[in-house]
């Protein structure tokens, strides 16, 4: 999610979106408040990009932090976001991991 990075990103998303309507996932280095506030990790196409990702994970890795436990993160400062409710509500609303087996019977 470097500035310069995203500049060119953002075309590719925004194609793999149309074509593949897969679920876009993104690990930032960048926290949430970073990317959405006044911050070095903004630049004009960062709410573009953002409105292409479903999911982030933000925050820098942190080895002191590191968690082999944690599902889809290396380290327990980074949340795992789901954006398109984070920007639809304005605030930070994490992802609520479903599991992958239904534990009932038919």
């Amino acid at each position: 999610m470097e500035p310069d990075n995203q500049r060119a990103l953002l075309p590719f998303l925004q194609r793999y979106r149309a074509e593949c309507g897969k679920t876009v996932w993104c690990y930032s280095g960048y926290t949430w408040e970073q990317l959405t506030g006044d911050s070095r990790g903004r630049c004009e196409v960062t709410d573009e990009i953002l409105r292409e990702i479903d999911i982030l994970v933000d925050g820098p890795f942190v080895e002191a932090l590191h968690d082999i436990t944690l599902r889809f993160r290396g380290s327990s400062n980074q949340r795992i976001i789901d954006v398109k409710q984070s920007l639809a509500t304005g605030t930070v609303v994490l992802w609520a991991d479903k599991p992958l087996y239904s534990s009932h019977r038919m």
